[in-house]
């Protein structure tokens, strides 16, 4: 960064206020209230009262009198057009037919960017913000059986992005049966920076933070009025692990009135109980800048929601000590001999809208593999945490002594494409990105390579 100015982490009163209005028990009001208002128009017009107090009004009564002879001339008209209808009805399609059909309707060849919630044009590309609707959502409202099929298919088989932690807890709404379909999201944390006053050296992101940066990149500065009466913290700062806490947060359990009427419910179930794979995107995240995570997104991420995933895949986090303790508490959400992939960022906020980046090969490891070969643990300790399944028609590994798994790793950020790489089970590392490549240089007695990366080692064990 240009500017000497560092932020410090909180959340924005105006931000907050305003999520409290779009609250979606009092979004749900409002609309019931609008519901209310058009129901009681649909009563007044065919003259049927709500209460006695309407209908004892003697303008209710006039207008019910008139309202009477048309109402009876549009209930026949109805009725002989729905004789008309059964005459002309469409030949039935067979169940895998109409199965196909909705399939192909209600499954987006690209993620579906906060479902259930209203678009932030500042967290959306261009191309995202002018995209059709690649979805029919209206063959919901056909019949019955298609919506309770439609619905199940629309959430199972779409992918969703998530931009902001209202988004990703408006999901508690949703259905247990349809929340336990998940078994991937992406989030997407767009840092958000606030100032009172307009400085001479703009703050920007330096061109070190993507190759594809040929010139630096203003950082978004949102300006907040200076309250002289208040005695709140002012100066500039940002929504950074604060907003990623809030993320995290929308992903524990939510509530369940009806769990303790349920025999045998002793444990609540996670908002995403069988998710398997998250990808996070920080956006705006510069290296050198932002402060330290505090304690919060540690305990959430490795106690709160520890052990729940088998992958975990950043883009865009600082390569420095702060990314370096922000990423190791991320971790803390994988089970043993899980994959953690990090790689550069995947966008960058402009003036308006996000600027996407392009991929390149990142770094992946496995997560506390050497818990396994850990004698000084017990045995019943070491199998007492969740493990990653091992991964089957692997290739045959050419060390003998060296403990090894094996890993179907994307080819890069963006691709479904996997490919088999190898991992030290003592470092968690990829065989091939280690230093050496002697076999003579692994104990034969305990496995472990010694010199500099036996240290390390015992630091992980403790």
């Amino acid at each position: 960064m240009a500017s000497a100015e560092f932020p410090w982490d909180g959340r924005d009163q105006e931000d907050q206020a305003e999520v409290y209005y779009n609250a979606p028990l009092r979004a749900q009001n409002r609309e019931l209230v609008q519901e209310n208002m058009r129901l009681k128009r649909l009563l007044r017009e065919h003259g049927v009262p709500w209460n006695d107090a309407v209908a004892s009004h003697p303008a209710f009564q006039t207008n019910a009198d008139n309202n009477d002879i048309s109402f009876r001339r549009r209930r026949r008209t109805s009725r002989l057009s729905a004789l008309g209808r059964t005459a002309f009805r469409l030949p039935h399609l067979p169940v895998e037919v109409v199965l196909r059909i909705m399939n192909f309707a209600l499954v987006a060849k690209d993620p579906i960017i906060d479902p259930l919630c209203n678009l932030t044009p500042d967290h959306i590309t261009t191309s995202e913000a002018n995209r059709a609707s690649q979805t029919a959502i209206g063959l919901l409202a056909t019949c019955k059986s298609y919506y309770f099929e439609g619905t199940r298919i629309f959430w199972s088989m779409n992918r969703f992005t998530f931009t902001t932690p209202e988004a990703l807890r408006k999901f508690a709404d949703l259905k247990p049966q349809f929340r336990n379909e998940f078994k991937h999201i992406t989030l997407r944390i767009v840092a958000r920076y606030y100032d009172e006053e307009k400085r001479l050296e703009s703050h920007r992101i330096d061109t070190d933070y993507h190759p594809d940066l040929t010139r630096p990149q203003s950082l978004k500065v949102i300006h907040r009025p200076r309250d002289p009466m208040s005695m709140s913290r002012t100066g500039f700062r940002s929504y950074t692990w604060a907003q990623v806490v809030d993320f995290l947060d929308a992903l524990r359990p939510p509530h369940d009135p009806l769990r303790s009427k349920v025999p045998g419910a002793s444990v609540r179930p996670r908002l995403l109980p069988n998710l398997e794979s998250m990808r996070i995107d920080f956006v705006n995240f510069p290296d050198y800048f932002l402060p330290l995570p505090e304690s919060a997104l540690h305990e959430i991420a490795a106690h709160d929601l520890g052990s729940t995933l088998n992958e975990l895949m950043v883009t865009g986090l600082p390569c420095c000590d702060i990314g370096t303790k922000a990423g190791a508490d991320l971790q803390g959400m994988i089970r043993d001999d899980g994959l953690y992939m990090c790689h550069a960022p995947s966008f960058v906020q402009q003036k308006r809208s996000l600027k996407p980046l392009r991929g390149y090969v990142g770094l992946s490891r496995v997560v506390r593999s050497w818990r396994k070969l850990d004698k000084r643990i017990p045995k019943d300790r070491r199998d007492a945490l969740p493990t990653v399944p091992e991964e089957l028609g692997h290739p045959e590994s050419t060390w003998k002594k060296r403990k090894t798994l094996w890993k179907r790793v994307p080819k890069n950020r963006d691709s479904e494409e996997r490919e088999w790489i190898e991992f030290d089970r003592n470092n968690g590392e990829s065989v091939s990105d280690l230093y050496y490549d002697s076999d003579e240089e692994v104990c034969p007695n305990c496995g472990v390579v010694h010199g500099m990366t036996d240290s390390e080692t015992d630091d992980g064990m403790i």
